[in-house]
């Protein structure tokens, strides 16, 4: 089965979670597509399509909606998985995660999951990190990328 984990990811974490769950897929051939660096015009040769994307200023990247919004017809007729980094936690990420995607989209899917997040500090502008450090206190890189939660999100789309 050809897979196609479909991203965009602003500092480099969602990017880094589509590559963990490609991993977990050894025996099948998967393409990850970052949106931000490459064009996806076909959805034909995919059968399983996972989408993921990242929230900053309590949004999904806006290509990520047009990606959604151009191929949502074609979305509805696959085996579809989305998922969704960020910092939230409980109602307010799953009020996130139900924003970011189309309500048909996300009953569609065979698994979804919030896959933790992380700060790449070196990779923000100045006004991140400032707005970061008020947020949260913190003013070093850190990672709370959630490992179990890949797992489970993947065995949701093996064991459909």
């Amino acid at each position: 089965m050809k897979t196609a984990i479909i991203y965009i990811s602003r500092h480099g974490t969602t990017e880094k979670v589509s590559s963990r769950i490609a991993a977990k897929f050894p025996n099948e051939e998967v393409d990850i597509v970052n949106l931000r660096k490459q064009k996806l015009n076909d959805l034909t040769p995919y059968k399983r399509v996972i989408i993921g994307g990242s929230i900053h200023m309590g949004k999904v990247h806006k290509k990520t909606s047009l990606f959604i919004e151009k191929y949502h017809k074609e979305l509805l007729q696959k085996d579809l998985a989305l998922f969704l980094c960020c910092m939230e936690k409980d109602r307010v990420a799953q009020e996130q995660f139900d924003l970011a995607f189309p309500e048909d989209i996300r009953n569609k899917a065979i698994s979804k999951g919030l896959l933790g997040f992380e700060y790449v500090f070196e990779k923000m502008s100045f006004i991140e990190k400032v707005m970061l450090k008020k947020i949260t206190g913190k003013d070093k890189s850190f990672s709370k990328i959630d490992d179990a939660a890949i797992q489970s999100f993947v065995d949701g789309i093996k064991y459909h």
